[in-house]
C-alpha cells in the first residue's frame, strides 16, 4: 500500500507533467528546485525549461524579447545566464548596499568601480544628439539630432560578450526629417506585442510622425507609418506618448490631444488648470497635482477628415467638453509637500491600476520617503481608489527625481540619479532593495546607490534587468564629435 502510495508522488509524473509544472516557475526557482535531488535536476536541466524560463524573466521584467533573439543560438549556460541575471543584479545591490552606501566616501573604490568599457554609438553627423533611449532589454538604441532619428543594433544579449565588442558601433537604420525640417521631441518606445516597438517624434512644432521597428530581429529598420500634419505652432508640445494605437499629446498652452493613427480619429480636450503630471491608461486620463489625483474618461474620437487635417483650431475656446485641473480633490492623508514620479513609457500597467510613486521630501532631515502607489481604475467613469503598497525612506542626496521616470528591478524601484551640481553632475544608479511593489507587507527595505564619476550628461538612459547605461555626453561649446556612450554595470 505504502508503495503505491510513494508512485503517485511528484517523481513518478510523466516528464510531460514535469515540464508543464517546472516551467511556471520563476528562473531562481528553478535553481533551487534542481539542488533537491538528481532526477528533478535532470528534468530541469533540459533546454526546452530554460528557454521558458528567459521568456518569463522577459515578461516580468519588462524586456524586449527580441533582444535575445536567436535564442536557439543560446546554449544551456548561456539560457541560464540571461534568464537568471536580473534576480542576480538585484541581489548585488543587496549585497553591495553597505559598501556603496552614499554616506561613504563618493570618491571611493567601492562606489567608483562599476563599469566595464565603455562603448561609442557614432552618427553620420557633426549635430548633437538631443534624446537617447535604451529599448528595455539593452539590445537596441534610439537617439535623434535635429535632422536625423538613429537605431542601433548592439548585438544578441548573453551572447555577444561586452569585453570583445567594437569600442564603436555604426547605426543600423537611420531616418531623416523630411524637407530639412526640424525634429523637436521623441516619445519613450514603446512595445507592440513581443516583436516590434513604436515611438512618435515632433517635427517643426506642427507635424506629429510615429514611427515603428519590427518585427525584430529580423526587420531592424525605421518605418515611418502615420503622421498629423498642420498643428498650430502656438500649441507648445509639453509632452507625447504612444498608448496602443493612439498617440497622446500634452501642450502647455492648455489641452490633450489624443490621436488614433490607425483609425485616423481623434479627440481634442481643452484643459485649464496646472498639474505636475499626465498619463492614459485604456479610456481614461490621470492626473496628478504632488499627492493629488484627478480622473477623466476620455470623449468619444469622431473622423479626422481631410478638410480638418490642418488643425490650427485644435481647441475649442468655449471649454466644452473641457478638463478643468482645478477640480482635482486634495488628500488629507498625504504627507506634504510631495512629488509625483510616473514608471518609464515601457513599463506596463497592471490592466486593473496605475501605478505611480510619490516623492515626499523633508529639507530638515535630508531625507526623501517613497511611496509606491497603485491606483485602481477599474470602476471608471473618472472613479478610483487608491492602495499605497510600500513606503520606504532614503537619504534627499541621492533620492529619485520627479522629472525622471523610474524602472523596476525584480519588482524594485530602480532609477538613475543626475544631481544637477554643474560641473560636475554626480550621475548614479539608485535601486531599492527589498521593495516590491508586487507583494504586500515586503520586509526591511533598504536602498544602494552605486555612482558613475563625474559624468556631465545632456541625457541619459538606463535598462535596470541588463545595467546597461547610455548616455550624451554634455559639450561646451558642441564639437563635431557627436557620440552617445554604452556602459555596462558590472554585478
Amino acid at each position: 500500500m505504502s508503495e503505491n502510495r510513494s508512485r503517485r508522488g511528484f517523481l513518478y509524473l510523466p516528464l510531460e507533467l514535469h515540464l508543464c509544472i517546472i516551467e511556471e516557475l520563476d528562473a531562481p526557482d528553478l535553481l533551487n528546485l534542481g539542488q533537491t535531488c538528481n532526477a528533478i535536476r535532470s528534468t530541469i536541466n533540459q533546454r526546452r525549461v530554460w528557454e521558458a524560463a528567459l521568456r518569463a524573466t522577459c515578461r516580468l521584467n519588462q524586456l524586449f524579447e527580441p533582444s535575445y533573439h536567436p535564442i536557439e543560438d543560446l546554449d544551456i549556460l548561456e539560457l541560464q545566464r540571461a534568464a537568471l541575471e536580473p534576480w542576480r543584479r538585484s541581489a548585488s545591490f543587496a549585497l553591495g548596499s553597505r559598501s556603496d552606501s552614499p554616506f561613504r566616501d563618493e570618491e571611493s573604490a567601492a562606489s567608483r568601480n562599476v563599469l566595464r568599457k565603455k562603448i561609442k554609438l557614432e552618427s553620420d553627423s557633426v549635430e548633437e544628439f538631443a534624446q537617447v533611449y535604451i529599448v528595455p532589454g539593452g539590445r537596441y538604441v534610439l537617439a535623434i539630432t535635429g535632422s536625423c532619428i538613429y537605431l542601433w543594433d548592439l548585438g544578441q544579449i548573453s551572447k555577444v560578450p561586452w569585453d570583445s565588442m567594437d569600442e564603436s558601433l555604426k547605426p543600423t537604420s537611420i531616418t531623416r526629417a523630411t524637407h530639412g525640417g526640424l525634429m523637436w521631441s521623441m516619445s519613450a518606445p514603446k512595445p507592440v506585442g513581443i516583436t516590434t516597438f513604436r515611438f512618435a517624434t515632433s517635427e517643426n512644432a506642427t507635424d506629429l510622425r510615429v514611427y515603428e521597428v519590427g518585427p525584430l530581429p529580423d526587420v531592424c529598420s525605421i518605418r515611418e507609418i502615420a503622421k498629423l500634419q498642420g498643428i498650430s505652432p502656438e500649441l507648445s508640445l509639453h509632452n507625447v506618448w504612444i498608448q496602443g494605437n493612439s498617440l497622446v499629446c500634452d501642450f502647455d498652452e492648455g489641452g490633450i490631444l489624443v490621436w488614433d493613427f490607425v483609425q485616423s480619429r481623434y479627440a481634442a480636450i481643452p484643459s485649464r488648470g496646472e498639474v505636475a503630471k499626465i498619463t492614459t491608461n485604456g479610456n481614461l486620463i490621470i492626473a496628478w497635482q504632488g499627492p493629488n489625483v484627478g480622473v477623466w474618461t476620455i470623449p468619444p474620437l469622431k473622423p479626422l477628415e481631410t478638410s480638418s487635417a490642418e488643425l490650427r483650431d485644435l481647441f475649442s475656446e468655449d471649454f466644452t467638453g473641457g478638463i478643468d485641473f482645478n477640480t482635482i480633490p486634495q488628500d488629507e492623508r498625504s504627507l506634504s509637500p510631495a512629488e509625483t514620479s510616473l514608471p518609464c513609457a515601457w513599463y506596463s500597467f497592471p490592466p486593473d491600476a496605475v501605478e505611480y510613486a510619490i516623492l515626499h521630501p523633508d529639507y530638515d532631515k535630508k531625507t526623501i520617503k517613497v511611496e509606491r502607489v497603485l491606483l485602481d481604475v477599474t470602476a471608471g467613469g473618472g472613479s478610483y481608489s487608491r492602495c499605497s503598497q510600500i513606503l520606504f525612506t532614503m537619504d534627499l542626496k541621492h533620492g529619485p527625481q520627479d522629472d525622471e521616470p523610474y524602472r523596476t528591478l525584480c519588482g524594485s524601484f530602480a532609477t538613475m540619479v543626475d544631481q544637477g551640481l554643474y560641473p560636475p553632475a554626480r550621475v548614479g544608479i539608485l535601486h531599492s532593495v527589498g521593495d516590491d511593489a508586487r507583494s504586500k507587507g515586503a520586509n526591511r527595505v533598504q536602498h544602494a546607490f552605486k555612482d558613475l564619476g563625474a559624468l556631465d550628461m545632456d541625457d541619459f538612459s538606463y535598462c535596470p534587468p541588463t545595467g546597461r547605461v547610455a548616455f550624451i555626453p554634455f559639450q561646451n561649446p558642441p564639437t563635431s564629435n557627436s557620440e552617445i556612450i554604452i556602459m555596462s554595470l558590472a554585478y
